[in-house]
């Protein structure tokens, strides 16, 4: 199926689609008796987009060829905390914030992370900068109250960034209850890690978001996109 830029709804200029297929088939005897029958071979369902911050193809000479499609599925990010591992630090950092909140920064004791299970899942945040750089403030902010001004170069010759979660690129980042008030405040982790640790993480955050085609996770007005992380 094909489908035209412009036909969609949001900024990504999404569109939806549910196919539930049925064949028919004529088995072999004696497997079977009737050996035919109407077999519904699952239900499908697609999603086209033109996001502009995502891969989009153009070809054939045509310009109206681009965008993409994608499966509505909920993927998985792997961290791995393994010794050896560029992200090591970002998982241990993710780890504890889901398993032992108790220990991160800021201090409360009702912490739940989004993230890590199908019922608390995390959604991109992509079409509104200011979103994220309050995300971000809110989470510097915590590095600064819990590890000082000079949180960044406190240990001599090692450069350090304040990393965050959930990310500064969702919409359950730090600065969650500040527009949406029937979220908990400081339902997150923040902590000072080497500059190269966080930038491995973040790596591997771009790419899973750019080959699992991962949108706004509200753009449309609806929960369409969702992901979730996993620390082996």
């Amino acid at each position: 199926m094909l489908v035209e830029p412009g036909q969609g709804t949001g900024k990504d200029d999404l569109v939806q689609m549910a196919y539930e297929p049925f064949v028919k088939l004529t088995f072999p005897s004696p497997y079977t008796s009737p050996n035919t029958g109407r077999v519904s071979v699952g239900f499908l369902a697609g999603r086209w987009d033109t996001a502009s911050y995502l891969f989009n193809k153009t070809g054939g000479g045509n310009p109206k060829k681009k965008g993409g499609a994608a499966l509505p599925v909920v993927p998985t990010l792997p961290y791995r905390s393994k010794t050896g591992a560029p992200e090591r630090a970002v998982a241990q950092h993710l780890r504890d914030a889901h398993t032992n909140p108790g220990v991160t920064k800021p201090v409360n004791t009702r912490k739940a992370v989004a993230g890590f299970d199908l019922k608390h899942t995390l959604h991109r945040l992509q079409n509104d900068g200011d979103r994220v750089k309050a995300n971000r403030r809110a989470a510097i902010a915590t590095c600064v109250k819990y590890w000082g001004a000079n949180y960044a170069t406190s240990v001599p010759g090692v450069s350090r960034e304040c990393d965050e979660y959930p990310f500064a690129s969702t919409y359950e980042g730090a600065a969650q209850s500040k527009y949406d008030q029937t979220k908990p405040k400081d339902n997150f982790s923040a902590r000072p890690l080497l500059k190269a640790d966080n930038g491995a993480g973040g790596s591997i955050l771009k790419i899973f978001m750019d080959r699992n085609r991962i949108l706004d996770g509200f753009s449309s007005g609806a929960d369409i996109d969702a992901y979730i992380v996993s620390i082996s």
